[in-house]
């Protein structure tokens, strides 16, 4: 079997983004050795082909986004010197898998991150990534440095409140907000 690269982001940087019709995924597709690189981190099961080489992410078991709910993943297969992919999307008991966030006690650890997650569960539109980012730069505006994972609770809370409408969104969703 011809060897594939696998990397979290990019070969090149943990958490890029592989995305299609993006010049910089052209790029990093270009660069790359091998015809195939098997990435994650956007959340999204996508195949992008260009120049005989192809990006497959097969998407989140966990945390899927834009999959109606379903939880995703792929198979590999390695068949007569030949990779093919089969992208698999099944539902799942997003209620349970919540259930069991809050049976944890993980929104006593991290209260905030535990209602995104419940949220992204819920809808799957919107990325982690979105509010971490906004909560770092509420953070570093406020104090001048913030770090990884060392986030003030305040500033999650202050990024869920900008990007969420929490009145609407509560009262459609039964998340927990």
């Amino acid at each position: 079997m011809k060897a594939i690269t696998i990397c979290h982001g990019s070969p090149y940087k943990v958490r890029a983004k592989l995305l299609p019709e993006d010049v910089r995924t052209i790029d990093i597709m270009n660069r790359t050795s091998t015809p195939i690189i098997l990435c994650g981190h956007t959340h999204v099961q996508q195949k992008i082909i260009h120049n005989e080489k192809c990006v497959l992410n097969p998407g989140s078991v966990g945390i899927p986004l834009y999959s109606e709910g379903n939880t995703q993943f792929m198979i590999l297969h390695g068949n007569d010197g030949i990779w093919s992919e089969d992208f698999i999307s099944l539902g799942y008991d997003v209620d349970r898998v919540i259930k069991d966030m809050y049976e944890d006690k993980l929104n006593e650890h991290a209260p905030y991150w535990s209602r995104i997650t419940e949220y992204i569960l819920r809808k799957g539109l919107i990325s982690h990534d979105k509010f971490h980012s906004r909560a770092m730069e509420l953070c570093k505006k406020d104090s001048g440095d913030c770090v990884w994972p060392d986030i003030p609770e305040k500033y999650w809370e202050m990024a869920v409140g900008e990007i969420i409408n929490l009145g609407t969104e509560n009262s459609n969703d039964n998340c927990r907000f």
